[in-house]
This record gives structure tokens, sequence and C-alpha cells, in this order.
């Protein structure tokens, strides 16, 4: 069993409702880090997967049909949307895994949404429980505020 603890840093424009990325921090207990650059490496993929899951992505269908087929309509992040990523690696020793080791790769994802939602509420009071938080939803619900 591993164990992950996100915190993201935003800026969020109450006029548009646009999220910023500024720093995010994941602190991971993988067990024994057997090897480090591909931990952190791991960290900061599944980090970036979460950015997309929490702020861009949305599959959106009419009727069964999909009407974002392609890159240009599925919001992705690109290298100029992702900001400093700080993994941290907290090393303990399982006495279960392989040489003391834990897993790394889904944990590096599911807590980033939850990060970057407490995030706005914590820079702008409002709480968005529907993902993706597009701007157009945290404008909304600034202005119903």
């Amino acid at each position: 069993m591993s164990f992950a603890t996100h915190l993201a840093e935003v800026e969020v424009d109450p006029e548009s409702g646009r999220v910023e990325l500024i720093n995010f921090y994941a602190a991971h207990d993988s067990g024994k880090v057997i090897n480090p650059l591909l931990a952190e490496g791991q960290i900061e993929g599944g980090a970036v997967m979460g950015f997309g899951w929490a702020l861009t992505e949305e599959l959106k269908f009419d009727n069964g049909r999909i009407l974002n087929p392609n890159f240009h309509d599925y919001k992705l992040f690109s290298i100029k949307d992702i900001p400093q990523i700080t993994p941290i690696l907290v090393e303990t020793c399982d006495p279960n895994g392989p040489f003391g080791a834990k897993g790394l790769g889904e944990c590096a994802m599911v807590p980033t949404a939850p990060a970057i939602l407490n995030a706005i509420y914590d820079a702008v009071g409002v709480r968005i429980c529907d993902l993706p938080a597009t701007s157009e939803k945290v404008f909304n619900h600034i202005k119903s505020k």
C-alpha cells in the first residue's frame, strides 16, 4: 500500500474563472525507492495526467455521439501549461514489498484533482464538485456566490 499527498498553488482570475497552476508539490511514501529518477518521473507524469483530469479534459456527448473526438477540441495540457512540479520521495521500508518497495503508479494521479479543487476553494471560496473545473464552471460558481 502506497500513500501520497499533493498540494497545489493556483491563481484564479475572478473576472474570467481562469485557473493557472503556479506550483505543485507531490509527496509519496513508496517504500524503498529503488530508482529515484524513475520514481520522480512517475510522480510528474501522474500529476500532469491529473492536471488535465482536473481542469481541461472533458469528453462531450450528444445522443451517444462524441462531440470532441480530436485533440483540437479535447483539451490536453501542453508543456507551456505545466507548473513547477516538486516530487517528494518519503522512504519507508515495507516488509511485504520487493526490497522494501511499494507501488507508485496510479497513486501519482489520484490526489491531484482534489489538491487543485481545494486550492481553487482556498483562492476564491467556491467549491467545484464536478470535473473538469473549467474556466466557465469556476466563473459561474464565483458569480453565483
